[in-house]
């Protein structure tokens, strides 16, 4: 996909930290805009005075912040675009750097992809390890787990939809974690199995079906369409609920 630059308009939803040097409006070839899903600008305001703020402090952390932001935006292309549609060089011009500055960042895009899944299971048991510390039965643990993804400020994450473009060392390695996490998903539904908030299920297809539906909700959710956050998640765990508890 061919990426053409209009600085005519303001971008009304651009990632963090590399804003002060984005182009203001990003058209396809056809000059259609492209839809990426991301958040409004003036979200992320706040983020690029902290990377200035941290500039002064350690060049280290100002990397780090910036690779944070490289991978939020190549998630999101990801969803969109799959990886054979994913350019480095669209993402770079989208960031307003060169192509050879983003290899400061990332050494291939085979390596930018490793980074988005793990990240993407970084959120995810940062949504576990939330779940566990809310405590309550094992309904609601799953339920915690959905609002922690789609409350109003949670952030993208790339789908696994693609191992196989992954070198070997990287597809066991997200393989094994991604599969160590869900033993966490059957571990709740097997808690409200016994104490009696789940009707007694498989954990195995239950957990199949949850994640199964949950993770390729950033396909189709756009933050700032007609539905919140908020409404996706009430109606997602009511359709969960109806599935598994106990009438």
């Amino acid at each position: 996909m061919e990426i053409i630059v209009n600085t005519d308009h303001q971008v009304p939803c651009l990632p963090v930290i590399f804003i002060a040097r984005l182009p203001r409006t990003c058209h396809q070839a056809d000059k259609t805009p492209v839809d990426w899903g991301l958040c409004s600008v003036d979200a992320y305001i706040k983020g690029w005075e902290a990377a200035d703020q941290e500039r002064a402090q350690s060049r280290a952390r100002q990397r780090d912040l910036k690779l944070q932001t490289l991978v939020r935006l190549a998630s999101v292309m990801l969803n969109k675009s799959g990886y054979e549609g994913l350019s480095l060089a669209e993402i770079a011009n989208v960031l307003g750097i060169t192509k050879q500055a983003l290899y400061y960042y990332t050494k291939s895009k085979e390596d930018l992809l490793f980074k988005c899944y793990t990240r993407a299971l970084d959120l995810a048991e940062q949504a576990y390890d939330h779940s566990d510390a809310q405590g309550g039965t094992g309904f609601d643990k799953i339920a915690s787990f959905v609002r922690f993804h789609l409350n109003p400020d949670a952030e993208p994450y790339a789908i696994l939809d693609n191992l196989g473009a992954l070198t070997e060392e990287h597809r066991q390695a997200i393989s094994g974690r991604a599969k160590a996490l869900e033993q966490r998903m059957r571990g709740f539904i097997r808690e409200g199995v016994e104490d009696g908030s789940i009707n007694p299920i498989d954990p195995k297809f239950a957990e199949f079906w949850i994640l199964g539906s949950l993770s390729w909700m950033p396909k189709w959710f756009k933050p700032d369409g007609e539905v919140s956050a908020t409404e996706v998640a009430d109606s997602f765990i009511q359709l969960i609920g109806d599935g598994l508890r106990p009438r």
